[in-house]
């Protein structure tokens, strides 16, 4: 069924609610379980004058840094007997999780779902929706227990509207 599992990560608790879900998912199946996170260029956060040796050396403790959380988030996983694998790339993160995905040619995307709202995906876009929307492959898109959304109407509002 599955044999590989790609679980885009963001650094960030709730990125992290998708690790749960695709360990199950990867036990049952006997999966192994890609760890990845993109580091986006950190060109925005280094002064224009600093140079390229700025602008490398913060990409390179970006990238230390997002493959030291990978290693800390596998760890426990490893413990379990999972097979997990940890990469990091730079670059913008939609375009790299749908390239690696076909890369490694997953059988399944599992990545959470911030769910911040619409202005939010207005004006900066859902990378969950992206990757959802540029792939041909299974997402499984998990979110947090209770979205703070306006207008939202959850499962227990619907039933009792009928």
């Amino acid at each position: 069924m599955y044999s590989k599992i790609l679980v885009p990560l963001d650094g960030t608790e709730l990125g992290e609610l998708a690790i749960q879900q695709a360990e199950e998912i990867g036990k049952l199946a006997k999966a192994e379980i890609i760890l990845f996170q993109v580091v986006q260029n950190p060109i925005r956060s280094v002064p224009l004058a600093a140079g390229q040796k700025e602008e490398t050396k913060a990409t390179q403790e970006g990238t230390d840094k997002a493959g030291a959380y990978l290693q800390k988030v596998a760890s426990p996983l490893k413990a379990k007997g999972i097979n997990v694998r940890c990469d990091v790339e730079v670059g913008e993160p939609t375009g790299k999780i749908l390239a690696k995905a076909n890369k490694e040619n997953v059988d399944l995307i599992v990545m959470s779902t911030h769910c911040n709202g619409e202005l939010y995906k207005l004006v900066l876009g859902s990378i969950a929706e992206k990757v959802l929307l540029g792939t041909k492959r299974p997402v499984l898109l998990v979110k947090a227990e209770k979205v703070r959304i306006a207008h939202h109407v959850d499962e227990q509002d619907a039933v009792g509207k009928r």
